[in-house]
């Protein structure tokens, strides 16, 4: 089975779920964002969660939650030669001897060649 099938559809509405339980499409929930982010921090706001919370600490959760969603793996995300343990070890090499400054570097990826291949030593190195 391709990874690709378990991207969303094109034609779904994406929400969001608040704490207690509401679900707000993403149009909605920006909105709600620049509000909070145009009050007092202090301000106890109603509706977020069961009871009335400080619109500082919505917007922290909010970042989080942003956050969160961003630093997540998502299942169609990881294809594709980047993502193969090879590549990415032959990566870590090639950075780990690039970034020592006077040492000859022997070998380089492919994807690396053209711009790092100044560094590569010559037989007579």
């Amino acid at each position: 089975m391709s990874a690709t099938r378990l991207r969303p559809a094109a034609d779904r509405v994406h929400v969001i779920r608040l704490p207690d339980g509401r679900r707000v499409t993403v149009a909605e929930y920006c909105r709600s964002w620049r509000a909070l982010k145009a009050m007092e921090p202090r301000a106890l706001v109603r509706g977020w969660g069961h009871f009335a919370t400080d619109a500082g600490a919505i917007l922290r959760a909010i970042r989080e939650g942003v956050h969160d969603r961003i630093n997540r793996r998502l299942a169609w995300s990881q294809d594709g030669r980047k993502w193969a343990p090879i590549w990415q070890r032959d990566m870590q090499r090639a950075a780990r001897d690039l970034n020592h400054p006077r040492l000859c570097i022997h070998w380089l990826p492919v994807d690396l060649r053209e711009r790092f291949g100044h560094r590569l030593a010559t037989r007579e190195d």
